[in-house]
């Protein structure tokens, strides 16, 4: 594996642009959970959980970078993304962490590695996407392509985690007049599904019987049937009125 990393360095050292790279949070929602995909990367006896990221060649355009990163991290493609930040203080570098590891390679690979201890600035993307309808491939010399649950972020290396709670703050913020719940829902949903979803951007509770009265008198959701999956008693499926527009609008004074 260090050998796929090498020569990604190599190339890197070629065709990119210097100290300048690209990260991804992309959200699913399932389970009643808020999840982001990460990847895994093998370094010696340990592993890297990182947000999917790369580094933007020299004649490539910027929207261009992102997808071609996405899809070599994830395999995924044509994702609508959205920049929300950028992330470049001049102390933005991680060569402790790569020397924590410094010991598991030979001296060549130290050397490879340390092209990474540079300080970069990153360009910030989110995405939100339908978990269900996600089929993930990971490439390059990535372990795995797989969903994190947003509770157990500080798993992530570097500042990895600070990236994703500035990605959940701007979910926060942008809940009331965005269409993020419809876009993170599938076609068809439950009350206790939307319910919680709200509840995991919000990150607090909120009265379920409070939640169900205003949501079904805001003229937002249409029911379209009853799910009979389960063992309990069938509950409603709803659908958004406007379907993946819908935004949770002030309009409406929801106030969750």
């Amino acid at each position: 594996m260090i050998e796929k990393i090498r020569k990604y360095v190599k190339s890197l050292e070629k065709d990119a642009i210097p100290q300048l790279s690209i990260n991804c949070v992309i959200f699913g929602f399932h389970e009643k959970t808020l999840k982001v995909i990460v990847n895994r990367i093998p370094l010696g006896n340990s592993t890297m959980c990182v947000l999917p990221g790369g580094f933007i060649k020299q004649t490539e355009d910027l929207t261009d970078a992102v997808e071609r990163i996405v899809n070599e991290n994830t395999g995924l493609q044509k994702i609508l993304f959205k920049q929300f930040a950028v992330f470049g203080d001049a102390s933005r570098s991680f060569g402790a962490e790569f020397s924590a590891m410094a010991e598991l390679f030979t001296d060549e690979d130290k050397q490879t590695l340390k092209w990474f201890s540079n300080r970069f600035l990153t360009i910030c993307y989110l995405a939100l996407v339908d978990y269900d309808k996600i089929e993930l491939k990971p490439t390059q010399f990535m372990e795995t392509a797989e969903w994190l649950s947003v509770e157990k972020r500080k798993i992530l290396a570097m500042d990895h985690g600070e990236i994703l709670k500035n990605a959940m703050q701007t979910l926060l913020k942008e809940l009331p007049h965005s269409p993020i719940a419809s876009n993170l829902l599938p076609s068809k949903f439950t009350l206790p599904e939307l319910h919680a979803l709200v509840e995991a951007i919000l990150g607090r509770e909120i009265d379920r019987p409070n939640f169900r009265r205003k949501i079904l008198s805001s003229d937002l959701l249409v029911k379209v049937g009853q799910d009979n999956s389960g063992k309990r008693r069938p509950a409603d499926l709803y659908t958004f009125k406007n379907g993946k527009k819908t935004n949770l609008n002030d309009e409406y004074k929801l106030g969750f």
